[in-house]
This record gives C-alpha cells, structure tokens and sequence, in this order.
C-alpha cells in the first residue's frame, strides 16, 4: 500500500485529466477530503493545484506569508505551496506537516502561526515540546533557572524563525506566545491558541491524545515532525505522529502534507548522503 503523503501527483499524459477538467464535482482520483493533487506537465512542473474539499475539486491559489519577524515568504516547491494553503485553511483544525530536516516545517508553521496571531484570528501561539535529547548524546543534567529558564533550549527551533532569542522573549512578554511543557498541559482548557508542537515525531499516540483533548473554542492543534528522527525506541514503536495521520487522514477537521525536498541549503541536503 501506498504511503498517505496528503497529495497525489499526476502526470498531464493521465487518461483521467479529461474528465477530471471537465467535472470537478466527481471525485476521479479517489481522494480523502483534504487531499491535494498535484498535476505536472510534460516537464516535469507542476502546473495545476487542487484540494478534494468533500463535494468538489477546489483550485489551491499561490500564497505568501508575511509578517514583521519573517518578512515574506514565498513557497519554494510544489509541496510548500500546499502546505501554506493548509495552514490558512481555516476550516481544518488539527494540521500536520512532515519532512526531512530543513524541508520547512517549523519556518512555515511558525511564520504562518506568526502571521494569524497578528492578524487577530488567535490570541496566541501555545509552543509545546516533549523535551527529549537527541538519542546517543550525553544529557546535560540539572539545568538551571525556572520553567522558562529550562524550556528554553528546546524552544530555539522556533526562536530561529522569530530573529532570535530576543525575537521570542519579547513575544513571550507580548503574551503572543506562550512556551509549555507537554508534561504540564493535562488538565488545560486552550481557548483562542494556536497549540504548536515540533518534533512530533517524540511523542506517542497517548501523548497525541492528550493534545488534542486540549483544543478549547476557536483553537487549533499544528504539529510537524520527521519520523526518521525518532530519539527513543519508545517513539519508534509507538508512534503518534505517523498514528495520527494514518487514523485522522480523511475527516473534515483534519489536514496533511509530506515535504519531501530540504531547502535549508544544499550542504544541509548531503546529510542524506550519510543514510
């Protein structure tokens, strides 16, 4: 069976194409609601873009984000121009993107989520990690200074994309954004908020579970990760990423896409090279 990536490609010599153009309210390629199409030319380019919404074929528009911290940003291939079209989608609310290191899962999510908070339609960004090491490396022990003082570290990621350490504080002290431990959020009613979780790929089902029985009135669950990075056998074996996915692709709340190209830079595509 084929993997799920939230997008099916077609190639423009597809005999389905014509009655594909000629009635977008059928369903010819069998897509789950919410699933992409991505349609090529004979070059190889994607030409066509297109979201199954449950009824119809919708055509997906070209879209930035801009906001003051990250300026604009454009989409650099057919996969990041879906995902920003999720991301504003604002009738799918439990959003996950996955990919290869430096395929723009976290510049993408935190600048979109940047974006909407500004524009008012949330209060605030909720940022939550489960805060595990990197597998084989040595823990670095007590660390000190309070809550925010020891979540810090694990919450550079997004402070890379906001100009810095000084770029997320001064959001911290904004109330734009609110750093938590996955480990405190039981319990909690989250109104207003978009909850972003990064490295997603470092948790279970039940802690997948947990944050989306935390989506209060007018919240949202985005969470981005990259099955190969799994830092303990417990994430390998039960995985909440790759679980939500397979179990939620489909309904209406629920959207998908796999990045499949790093972008970072081309010294940070070879690390592929060491698979």
């Amino acid at each position: 069976m084929d993997e799920y990536c939230g997008f099916q490609e077609i190639k423009c010599d597809d005999p389905r194409l014509n009655d594909f153009y000629g009635n977008l309210s059928e369903n010819i390629f069998n897509c789950l609601q919410n699933e992409y199409v991505l349609i090529y030319d004979a070059y190889g380019n994607a030409k066509d873009f297109y979201r199954w919404d449950g009824s119809a074929y919708i055509p997906v528009g070209y879209k930035t984000i801009k906001n003051e911290y990250t300026g604009i940003i454009k989409p650099r291939n057919p996969q990041q121009r879906l995902a920003i079209e999720l991301l504003y989608n604002d009738a799918v609310t439990v959003k996950i993107l996955s990919g290869c290191f430096g395929s723009g899962k976290d510049y993408l999510m935190a600048s979109a989520a940047l974006d909407l908070v500004l524009q008012g339609k949330y209060d605030k960004i909720m940022w939550v990690r489960n805060n595990g090491e990197v597998k084989n490396s040595k823990p670095l022990g007590f660390l000190p200074g309070d809550a925010f003082d020891k979540l810090l570290p694990f919450a550079m990621p997004l402070a890379d994309h906001l100009g810095g350490k000084d770029g997320l504080v001064a959001l911290i002290d904004s109330d734009k954004i609110e750093v938590e431990h996955l480990g405190f959020i039981r319990g909690r009613d989250i109104k207003h908020t978009i909850i972003m979780c990064s490295e997603a790929e470092n948790m279970t089902k039940e802690h997948v579970q947990l944050l989306l029985g935390r989506v209060g009135e007018d919240s949202a669950l985005w969470l981005n990760g990259d099955y190969k990075q799994t830092d303990h056998k417990t994430f390998a074996e039960n995985n909440g990423l790759m679980t939500a996915v397979d179990r939620l692709k489909g309904h209406n709340r629920f959207g998908y896409v796999k990045l499949l190209k790093t972008e970072r830079s081309e010294t940070a595509a070879m690390a592929d090279l060491l698979d």
